[in-house]
């Protein structure tokens, strides 16, 4: 269960190093018994579905199929999850584009080059603002904000400016992800990090060393005010390297260096010489989070971690009591990187406890009162006169203030969900793992998973539905691993309407979340194909031979380009149509499938995933429907006949210099084809 159909919550990747299963490129879960380099999951979809009984280490492989278990995308602060100073004020309009550029913007964008250091840091505070609006933010890019601020603002005489730079500079690599991160790294700004990683080091050693001396008076307000600046200044660096390794793959290898991983560490131990109780608590969490982010990615990282003396003290002893201030999202925090230094270390019971202690942690945020916060717009215009400037400026650090406070609150939801969603995939993990020294999951953890866990999912269910809907994803099929067929009728048959009726809202993520869910629900309530009719359950969803359930997932496959997404509604109409009883529905699936196969330009992994369903389908003739449908609606000769000839045509055109994977899937699947046809034909010849 550890890949097949599901996602993994990021940041959630057990396992990764130099290994590797070799069908789906996994690092989680691998089989190392039998030297097989192939993870849980495809191993038993390859003996099960395809007959693979027994695997050689070198033995190609031919089947690839979905992923079961899902991971969410890499954390980000997306404008439509954040507070929105604009979002009402946002015009797609191309003319009053251009007033809003000619008259708001530029303006703010000279007076950052103004000689005036007061005016600098006025228009460096309303950009960032304004920045928390998407439309906004698209057209300051356009006018060329990144480069501005790195040739001008990280320089800057004033402190206050370069601070504040790198903050905003995290917080455009954050909202946009891979663009803005990679023009940033290819912008050599690691050495401008590093660069003030050693001023951070440098000042928090004299800080400290000040702190020792006897004081005669207390801290003046200069005083306070450098050291508020240094925390600042701190935090904005840190979260700009999580900000950077979440926007790509390869500033996130790069990052993993050992040689820039000193680096940091250096900035991290000095923060823990300096004293863990004395760092305020953002400044605090962030090192948390840089912590249980790259140790998500990177059992190396967390071989650095404790070979480090005193990172791995500190870690050993972590807990929400070593800070006086530790809110919501510091717990959150703590036990995700509890989870991801135990791993597959971790018992059933250290999960149960887990699950329960995240769910504890924001126990006491109303979600539907943080999207009030967060879809709270607030108004700032630009200053007139001196006076005005006061009132901006006091109303910024009101809105700033206002904005951390609902942002805590909503990355400890986003952080919970995906570390409970990762906690199941690990008890998946350690269920069907060979090696597991826990022979059956504890009553109290089935309880939390049956119980528990989906009263706390429909809570979150409309707020943070694309996350939650992963979860659901993660938790139905580990119940179809777990054989728990026995739920509640009450829980199906909400969950079902709830997964069936959701409106997407053009959402991506919430239809491919909502298709792996749907197809999951059907593995659960139809383990073995077959219908139970005693099973009130299965009557309450009314699922029996509902062609239109059936038309309604091929409109869906019809209606969307995207690969995941139209691979979901196959698995769904390929599981759905298994199911004995329903002659109908079966049919309407049926002749979908070979109608598809029969067209032109279909993309190749479309026409192996509905190859491979058909071979599921029918490939025995004591089912129900293999007679009316298969056998009398003359399928046979169909794939003979048009089927093949397409096929070979279109997986012609598949370069195996440029996909070999692809390609020898094509190959295998080709293969497989003309084996199922001559074992129909001797199976049709044989039944008469």
């Amino acid at each position: 269960m550890a890949h097949e159909n599901v996602w993994f919550s990021h940041p959630r990747r057990f396992g990764k190093g130099s290994r590797q299963c070799r069908v789906c490129s996994s690092h989680t879960g691998l089989v190392r018994k039998y030297d097989l380099n192939i993870c849980r999951q495809c191993f038993r979809e390859k003996a099960n579905d395809i007959g693979f009984h027994n695997l050689y280490k070198d033995a190609e492989i031919d089947f690839l199929g979905q992923k079961r278990m899902g991971r969410s995308k890499k954390r980000s602060r997306a404008s439509s999850s954040r507070l929105n100073p604009l979002r009402k004020a946002g015009s797609n309009d191309n003319n009053k584009d251009t007033n809003v550029v000619n008259k708001k913007l530029q303006p703010l964008l000279q007076n950052l080059s103004s000689v005036v250091p007061n005016d600098r840091s006025i228009a460096l505070s309303s950009i960032s603002v304004l920045c928390e609006d998407a439309h906004m933010r698209q057209l300051l890019l356009k006018e060329k904000l990144v480069p501005i601020i790195l040739n001008k603002l990280l320089n800057d005489s004033n402190s206050d400016i370069v601070v504040e730079s790198f903050g905003l500079l995290r917080n455009l690599s954050l909202e946009e992800g891979y663009d803005v991160s990679i023009y940033l790294w290819r912008s050599d700004i690691w050495t401008s990090i590093t660069s003030n990683f050693g001023r951070i080091v440098e000042s928090l050693s004299a800080l400290q060393a000040a702190e020792q001396q006897p004081q005669l008076k207390p801290a003046g307000k200069s005083k306070i005010e450098s050291k508020r600046l240094l925390f600042d200044f701190a935090d904005n660096l840190l979260s700009l390297v999580v900000a950077l390794s979440n926007g790509s793959d390869d500033i996130l290898n790069e990052i993993l260096t050992e040689s820039k991983i000193n680096e940091i560490f250096q900035v991290i131990s000095q923060l823990l010489k300096y004293g863990v109780e004395k760092l305020p608590i953002n400044l605090f969490n962030t090192t948390l989070d840089l912590i249980y982010d790259l140790s998500s990615e990177s059992f190396e990282f967390i071989d650095h971690v404790s070979n480090n003396e005193l990172l791995s003290q500190f870690l050993n002893g972590l807990s929400p009591a070593l800070h006086p201030q530790a809110n919501e999202l510091t717990k959150v925090l703590i036990e995700g990187i509890h989870c991801q230094f135990l791993d597959m270390k971790i018992t059933y019971d250290q999960c149960n406890k887990m699950i329960h202690s995240v769910c504890h942690s924001i126990n006491n945020i109303d979600p539907v009162q943080l999207v009030n916060d967060i879809n709270n717009p607030v108004e700032i215009g630009p200053a007139t006169s001196k006076d005005e400037s006061s009132k901006v400026i006091t109303k910024i650090k009101d809105y700033n203030a206002k904005r951390n406070e609902s942002m805590i609150k909503l990355q400890s939801i986003e952080i919970a969900i995906d570390l409970i969603t990762a906690i199941i995939e690990i008890v998946a993990s350690k269920y069907e793992s060979p090696e597991s020294q826990e022979v059956a999951i504890p009553e109290e953890l089935i309880n939390t998973l049956t119980n528990f866990l989906p009263h706390v999912f429909m809570i979150l269910k409309d707020t943070f539905t694309s996350r939650i809907l992963i979860g659901w994803n993660n938790l139905i099929w580990l119940f179809v691993s777990l054989s728990l067929t026995e739920l509640s009728g009450e829980l199906l048959t909400t969950l079902w309407s709830y997964v069936t009726q959701l409106d997407s809202q053009d959402d991506l993520s919430i239809k491919i979340g909502r298709m792996g869910c749907i197809w999951a629900l059907l593995k659960l309530i139809f383990p073995d194909g077959a219908f139970e009719s005693e099973n009130r359950a299965l009557i309450n969803v009314q699922m029996l031979n509902n062609s239109g359930f059936a038309r309604g997932i091929i409109e869906e496959f019809q209606n969307n380009n995207d690969l995941e997404l139209q691979q979901k509604c196959i698995n769904v109409l390929s599981t759905y149509a298994m199911i004995q009883g329903q002659i109908d529905a079966n049919k309407e699936i049926g002749q979908f499938f070979i109608q598809t196969l029969t067209q032109l330009n279909v993309r190749p992994e479309i026409l192996i995933e509905m190859t491979n369903s058909l071979f599921q389908i029918y490939g025995d003739a004591s089912y129900d429907y293999n007679e009316p449908i298969f056998v009398r609606g003359g399928f046979l000769s169909i794939l003979k006949d048009q089927v093949v000839p397409n096929l070979r045509q279109q997986f012609k055109m598949v370069d195996k210099n440029k996909n070999p994977e692809l390609k020898e899937r094509c190959h295998d699947c080709f293969t497989t084809l003309d084996s199922f046809i001559h074992y129909k034909m001797n199976e049709n010849s044989t039944n008469q």
